[in-house]
């Protein structure tokens, strides 16, 4: 692992200890010091481009070079990059620098809770959201000046203590098949943090037990490529930012190593997790971020009665529905075990009523209510189909087959849940509308 390395440098004394503790990690055959110079601030007189430029890359050269013979490692190739930036951003040269050069490992530098202090700012988080590779972000214990060499404690394995959040999704999941495949480790917690919520919802018994089988089981994996290794069970209640980094003092750690989502993160796709983000940017020791590519199981079917609290679930932020299980048919779209968006068919004496079709708000646009009238159609299409349609989403359900109908036309007793608008279903915001069965169209 971390055969080819990335380190963008400031040229500072930060800089200097990071390239020296990264030239201690075996498994590097290539680091890439990169330097990027920022001219977006020279002016377009001739006399300071022609003059002011050339000077600082003179002496960004001679830094550079004297940062590469900091690495005496023999079997390491160290490479120094210069680029120019004169119109993105820095974290964004380093993201394209990154997909030019093709690193295993992306090493930054923090200072004082902010990725590389005095060369990302809190841009740091743009690399760590943008970057599609492994990152490391480096942290010392000095304050303020950095030596060489690193103080005896900081000078040892990097990977010899490793504490390991785990919350058993299938991103953390992944994450622990690069713990199993590093060399020089010692010993690993596996930390499972419960939050204070979950301890209200369930019996507080029963969830522990569940987190240490599931715990045990990660142990026994990790066992079978590190039989030598020391593996120790953590659950812990509470914040999950606030507990890594509690935990990560309290066991004086080497390394915290995560996955760069956590399961909501990954099942919404957002660029980087919440915990993760805030454990990068101010837990006071080295983090290593796995990156992993998003790939969903996406499943949609009719739920059973038995499942119908699934919808209930979601549907507690509309209206707070209820099912009945005599009259009602639900299909649900899954994201991996996840329930998100529902759609209802329910059976009137006089007709059948489309309704219920809901998304939870951090899944919307993906195409999930979609999914899941597509199912309802495909499942309950051979009747007669009617429903209430809110009047901005007309459109959305025409192309399902719907058209827009008088209010007299719907049946009776699903007229009657709008009897309040008095027949303005303008004034309602709702459109009634109708999907006749394409056989009996063709008729």
């Amino acid at each position: 692992m971390f055969e080819k390395v990335l380190i963008p440098t400031d040229l500072s004394e930060q800089s200097d200890a990071i390239i020296a503790r990264a030239g201690r990690i075996s498994t590097i055959r290539e680091i890439v010091l990169l330097h990027i110079m920022d001219r977006r601030g020279i002016d377009n007189n001739k006399k300071n481009r022609d003059r002011v430029p050339d000077s600082a890359e003179r002496t960004a050269q001679e830094k550079l070079k004297r940062q590469q013979a900091l690495i005496r490692a023999p079997g390491i190739i160290v490479r120094t990059v210069i680029r120019e930036n004169t119109a993105i951003s820095i974290p964004e040269m380093i993201i394209q620098s990154a997909e030019i050069e093709r690193p295993s490992l992306i090493i930054m530098g923090a200072r004082k809770g902010l990725l590389s202090g005095s060369l990302l700012g809190s841009g740091g988080t743009t690399v760590l959201a943008g970057g599609r590779t492994h990152i490391l972000v480096m942290r010392f214990l000095e304050k303020g000046i950095f030596t060489h060499p690193l103080p005896e404690e900081q000078d040892d394995n990097l990977f010899a203590k490793i504490l390991f959040p785990l919350d058993f999704s299938r991103p953390a999941t992944d994450a622990l098949t690069y713990l199993e495949r590093m060399d020089g480790i010692a010993e690993v917690i596996l930390l499972h943090v419960i939050r204070q919520i979950e301890r209200q919802e369930e019996t507080l018994n029963l969830r522990v037990r569940e987190v240490e089988k599931r715990l045990s089981d990660a142990r026994e994996t990790l066992r079978q490529s590190h039989p030598e290794v020391r593996v120790r069970l953590m659950v812990r209640f509470g914040n999950p930012f606030e507990q890594i980094c509690r935990v990560s003092l309290e066991e004086h750690v080497s390394l915290i190593m995560m996955s760069r989502f956590g399961k909501m993160d990954y099942l919404t796709k957002i660029p980087v997790g919440i915990t993760t983000s805030r454990v990068a940017r101010e837990a006071k020791k080295p983090v290593l971020v796995i990156y992993t590519d998003i790939h969903l199981d996406i499943n949609v079917r009719e739920l059973t009665p038995s499942e119908f609290y699934f919808a209930e679930k979601i549907w507690i932020d509309y209206h707070q529905t209820k099912s009945d299980p005599v009259t009602d048919r639900i299909f649900c779209v899954f994201v991996e075990d996840t329930p998100v968006s529902v759609a209802r068919c329910k059976q009137h004496p006089d007709g059948y009523e489309i309704d219920g079709i809901f998304t939870w708000k951090e899944f919307r646009g993906n195409g999930y209510a979609k999914k899941a009238i597509s199912a309802l159609i495909d499942g309950c299409g051979s009747e007669t189909l009617y429903m209430y349609a809110v009047q901005s989403l007309v459109n959305f359900y025409t192309s399902f087959g719907f058209e827009p109908i008088r209010e007299q036309e719907l049946p009776a007793t699903i007229r009657e849940r709008y009897a309040w608008a008095i027949g303005d279903m303008n004034a309602a915001e709702v459109c009634p509308m109708k999907r006749v069965p394409v056989r009996q169209k063709e008729k």
